[in-house]
């Protein structure tokens, strides 16, 4: 807990900084930044436990996403005094693993796979989201395809394969 104490005091470049729980969901979503992205799932402060997540757009140095798992961490925030014009202005770098829950791969979850017109599906070697989760859409490729093609928000459910990949359940 002292680590934590003297991290929230510090000062180094003037710029305060402070200790923050976050929680990180076992899958990633889908997001517009510059481009598309892959995001985080997170809760922080009175959201953790809740079925309230956040898309996290902002990378957390020293945190290493492994899917399947939630992740309880505590994190050091800082104000970036000149941040990138398409960055955040906030670096987050992790202090702390407080704990790791895994997710059985039954599980359902939803991800954004079209936002606005703007689609998170490639197809350059078979079916993924933005070139790097690999998607079994198993008997719904037609489908996807279709719904893709007509309708500009879409959300699919997927279940995790042991093989890394991610299953298509349902499309909405």
């Amino acid at each position: 807990m002292t680590i934590g104490i003297l991290f929230s005091c510090s000062n180094d470049d003037g710029n305060e900084s402070q200790t923050v729980d976050m929680r990180i969901n076992h899958y990633q979503n889908t997001g517009i930044a510059v481009g598309p992205v892959l995001t985080l799932l997170v809760q922080q402060g009175d959201a953790i436990g809740t079925n309230n997540w956040s898309k996290f757009y902002t990378n957390i140095e020293g945190f290493n996403f492994v899917p399947g798992k939630i992740h309880n961490i505590s994190v050091r925030v800082e104000q970036i005094a000149n941040p990138p014009a398409d960055g955040s202005s906030l670096k987050y770098t992790l202090l702390e693993i407080k704990s790791i829950q895994d997710v059985e791969n039954e599980t359902p979850f939803k991800i954004d796979l079209k936002i606005d017109g703007q689609s998170f599906i490639t197809t350059n070697s078979g079916y993924e989201l933005l070139n790097q989760i690999d998607i079994n859409c198993n008997i719904m490729c037609d489908e996807l395809d279709s719904t893709l093609e007509n309708q500009d928000f879409v959300i699919g459910t997927f279940k995790r394969l042991d093989s890394g990949k991610i299953q298509l359940i349902e499309i909405e």
